[in-house]
């Protein structure tokens, strides 16, 4: 205690200069108008910034309870677009919206992590079995698609991603109707190869790749790509055109799996139509 005492009579001379220097500025703006409307202005942008900053921290401390929102908002508009009835072009058919069925179910999932440099890559999520995650469903962006899952946990799951040599997707070309099928060429994220379009095909630079709705796992539509080379080999019946991929997988955080509720239907179906032909 007597040393506290002490400091406070060594530095007496400083806290009686503090002291006259705020009674003199008190005196300064409380009688002079130009320095009372200078002081009002200061305060007033110190206190916007105060708020400005506490609100951007706030909203910090909320970014993930925002994020959680916006994704199951985004599910459920993804869930709508992929159970809209669709044209001969591919394109939603306005006539025939009254027709409106439940096909596809979306269930967004943080991307917990993902590999890009390797041959074989996969990504993990944030949902599992206990979410109606299942094998064999489709993984999707806002952008186009990503994976395909092929394992399940209660609280997470595994996909295959499209950057994995194995991977091959049933696409068409956009309003067209050509269809093939697209895989990852092993060389940057963003080239792949779409391959059996014949060679008739009135295709051109610039078209867009999406998936074709023939398999059991994606809705037809999805963004894939658009065509940015187009080759054929001496004597092949089919194209070889290079796709620039609509996805850039090196940026993935958040991701919707898409899944059939007719999945299991139609593999049966397509089992016993392969088991009446042997």
């Amino acid at each position: 205690m007597f040393r506290i005492f002490e400091l406070f009579l060594r530095l007496s001379g400083f806290f009686v200069f503090l002291l006259l220097e705020i009674i003199c500025f008190i005196l300064i703006v409380k009688y002079n108008h130009q320095q009372q409307v200078i002081y009002e202005n200061s305060t007033n942008l110190f206190s916007a910034y105060l708020q400005k900053k506490s609100k951007s921290f706030a909203d910090y401390m909320h970014l993930t309870e925002v994020n959680d929102s916006l994704s199951k908002e985004n599910a459920f508009l993804l869930s709508e677009l992929a159970n809209m009835p669709k044209g001969a072009g591919g394109g939603i058919d306005s006539s025939r919206l009254n027709q409106l069925d439940t096909t596809f179910q979306v269930i967004p999932a943080r991307v917990i992590s993902n590999s890009v440099n390797r041959y074989h890559n996969f990504i993990v999520l944030d949902k599992g079995s206990r979410h109606g995650v299942v094998p064999h469903t489709g993984v999707v962006t806002a952008n186009g698609v990503v994976g395909i899952v092929r394992r399940v946990a209660p609280s997470s799951s595994v996909a295959m991603s499209v950057l994995h040599l194995q991977t091959r997707i049933s696409a068409r070309v956009r309003n067209k109707g050509y269809f093939g099928w697209i895989n990852w060429t092993g060389k940057n994220t963003r080239s792949f190869k779409l391959n059996d379009v014949p060679k008739d095909a009135l295709v051109a630079l610039g078209d867009t790749i999406e998936t074709s709705g023939y398999s059991a796992i994606f809705p037809e539509g999805i963004m894939l790509g658009t065509i940015e080379k187009i080759g054929l080999e001496p004597g092949s019946n089919y194209y070889s055109l290079d796709v620039k991929y609509s996805t850039d997988l090196s940026r993935l955080s958040w991701a919707y799996i898409v899944k059939d509720l007719r999945q299991r239907e139609k593999l049966e179906l397509l089992d016993q139509v392969i088991s009446d032909d042997e």
